[in-house]
């Protein structure tokens, strides 16, 4: 399995709530003292001209994203156990294809 370097959140506008993922995510990244994993976000539209290693969406746009490798579903977004619990999920999959939802 490749390591996680970079995690893409996704949304529909690609402005509000995966900025919000984001700030979420660098948040348990900093509190975990997980390292060297860069954060970005991005539209719907923007997702296939990124490179990433891990994309976490939100439940509803989910069925969009379903082709992509390796996916992070998240049913409430500013729940950051529910966020905690699934990053660490991801970071110990062995798999090279998962969904976690």
């Amino acid at each position: 399995m490749k390591e996680i370097k970079k995690i893409l959140c996704c949304c529909g506008g690609g402005m509000g709530s995966s900025f919000m993922v984001q700030m979420n995510i660098q948040k348990y990244l900093k509190q975990t003292g997980r390292t060297g994993i860069e954060v970005d976000h991005v539209s719907l539209g923007e997702i296939s001209a990124q490179k990433f290693d891990l994309l976490v969406v939100a439940r509803d746009i989910a069925y969009v994203v379903r082709d992509y490798p390796r996916i992070v579903e998240l049913f409430k977004i500013m729940d950051m156990k529910e966020l905690g619990e699934k990053l660490e999920k991801a970071f110990a999959e062995t798999e090279d294809t998962y969904h976690i939802k």
